[in-house]
């Protein structure tokens, strides 16, 4: 049962196309073709853009033989690819991706056929679920907590490491690749499609983990949030006569009203929609710690939903410091939407107050200092910078009382960044923050609050800023049984996923193979894009 990424003749023109699914006003070939673009940025080389034509364009149940004849073809009649060097690249990275739909196929192999999960995988394209799924077609694995089945994360590290038994090597030019052009699949299929939730199953277990392990986290983060889309439309659809049912349509509208206010009208091509946003987060940056010189990371004019961006900011005191900012999409938004309503997740948190509800995180920023020293010093200036500053309203996230200001690392590091508060503010309500020991091996520190934007269609915007270091952060990227992607999934899972030690040790290769293939002396301009996509 290969993945299928031949598009649909044109979206729009399928009887089951709904207008939820987003105004795409591309041919969905083009589309993933411009989302390829747009994602691989630099590294869109012609033979690695060939591949990309190929992996979208050839049919889907092509025979093997066929499928050599096709591949030879295109590199036959394509003046782009002008020496076997060039050949190499496409027939590999189409051999990886045929690597990655064998392991696909395998993994649907491995699912239980007698459970909801299990029988929607086996369903064909076109199929639909519930409707399709034979006896107890009322129910739909997408309703189930959570909708997708629990990762082979062994399996996939071992697909792109190069280190240890029965590894694989499969390029990461592939991931970004097939990840662009799964996105476009996402965007443009019915959301009651056997074919979506297939391409949803392959994004969360395949490509969204290592997009984490790469850096890739603009990828990352739209690939999630197209996912969460189709699952609350579906989870909404499968409880028929529930309250959920009835409000779905209305909080998808509400989503959608939102997102828009603050980072443009949903699908737009328009690079200005991200105008009112990159303004903010300016203005927050300005507030907490000085001057911010940030630009978009990848092109703003094609239709992806979050805004990511990269620079510095310098403060008063001469200091510069490298910086990343975000916008939270549709998709995390109406996850944590339903989340708070009592929906989607058992363990919800309930709203604290009554009234519109906002996740603090609409605007996350990320600043990254050198050591724990000058983490501490930009931290302590930003607390007092949000405490006494005119812009800044400090507010806790919903899962939290009272605390703002949250800091974690060795007792040495809370104690320093106390005492250097308490000597700027000796009257502070120390019960705004929270101090966690977290060992010398990770340190992170944040603040939450409102940020007064000036508009009056939209008055404040929630924030999270994070400070961290580049070691802190390649712990939360690589470290062994503490990267991100690793830590969702465990939240998700919890012990029902593992990874073995050997797969642990493959994850930093992964990682350091992205660093090697991105950062040779003569090719600074393809890491500086590539770098630029993560948080």
């Amino acid at each position: 049962m290969a993945i299928d990424m031949q598009q649909p003749e044109r979206a729009t023109e399928s009887t089951d196309y709904s207008p939820r699914r987003g105004e795409i006003f591309f041919h969905p070939e083009e589309l993933a073709m411009n989302l390829t673009e747009t994602f691989s940025g630099h590294h869109m080389t012609p033979a690695r853009r060939l591949a990309a034509k190929l992996i979208i364009e050839m049919p889907a149940d092509i025979e093997e033989g066929d499928r050599i004849d096709y591949i030879m073809s295109a590199l036959d009649n394509d003046e782009t690819i002008t020496d076997e060097a060039h050949r190499d690249v496409v027939v590999g990275i189409l051999e990886d991706y045929k690597v990655l739909q064998d392991l696909f196929e395998s993994y649907i192999e491995g699912i239980d056929e007698t459970t909801l999960q299990g029988r929607a995988l086996r369903l064909e394209d076109g199929q639909k679920i519930p409707d399709d799924l034979g006896k107890d077609s009322s129910q739909s694995p997408w309703s189930d907590n959570p909708p997708i089945p629990v990762p082979r994360i062994d399996d996939l590290i071992k697909t792109f490491s190069t280190k240890g038994e029965g590894v694989q090597g499969v390029g990461l030019e592939t991931a970004m690749i097939v990840g662009a052009v799964t996105l476009a699949k996402l965007k443009t299929t019915p959301y009651h499609d056997a074919a979506v939730y297939k391409q949803a199953v392959f994004a969360k277990n395949f490509l969204i983990p290592i997009c984490s392990i790469i850096s890739l986290d603009n990828l990352e983060s739209e690939l999630n949030d197209e996912v969460d889309i189709i699952t609350g439309r579906n989870i909404g659809d499968g409880r028929d006569g529930s309250d959920l049912s009835n409000d779905i349509d209305s909080l998808l509208d509400e989503v959608d009203r939102v997102i828009s206010l603050h980072f443009g009208a949903k699908d737009s091509v328009d690079p200005k929609r991200f105008d009112f946003a990159r303004k903010n987060i300016n203005g927050i940056f300005s507030e907490l710690l000085g001057e911010p010189d940030l630009k978009p990371a990848v092109e703003t004019g094609s239709p992806h939903g979050t805004l990511f961006e990269v620079g510095t900011v310098k403060m008063s005191n001469g200091t510069e410091l490298e910086v990343r900012a975000r916008g939270k999409g549709r998709g995390s938004y109406l996850r944590k939407l339903l989340r708070a309503i009592g929906y989607y997740e058992p363990h919800s948190q309930p709203l604290k107050d009554e009234g519109e509800f906002h996740p603090i995180d609409m605007y996350g920023m990320t600043v990254i200092a050198e050591d724990d020293k000058q983490l501490a010093e930009s931290y302590v200036e930003a607390v007092v910078n949000a405490l006494e500053g005119k812009s800044i309203s400090p507010y806790p996230s919903p899962s939290r009382e009272k605390e703002c200001f949250v800091v974690k690392g060795s007792p040495e590091f809370q104690e320093t960044i106390r005492k250097a508060v308490l000597e700027r503010i000796p009257n502070i309500d120390m019960g705004m923050f929270s101090f966690k020991d977290s060992g010398r091996d990770f340190t992170d520190a944040k603040i939450t609050g409102f940020y007064e934007t000036g508009d009056r269609r939209v008055s404040f915007a929630p924030f999270e800023m994070q400070f961290s270091t580049p070691d802190a952060r390649l712990v939360a990227r690589t470290g062994k049984k503490a990267a991100h992607f690793f830590f969702k999934l465990r939240k998700i899972y919890g012990d029902l996923v593992s990874m073995s030690d050997e797969a642990a040790d493959a994850v930093i290769d992964i990682w350091q193979r992205k660093q090697d293939y991105f950062t040779k002396p003569d090719d600074n301009i393809k890491e500086y894009h590539l770098t630029n996509q993560s948080r």
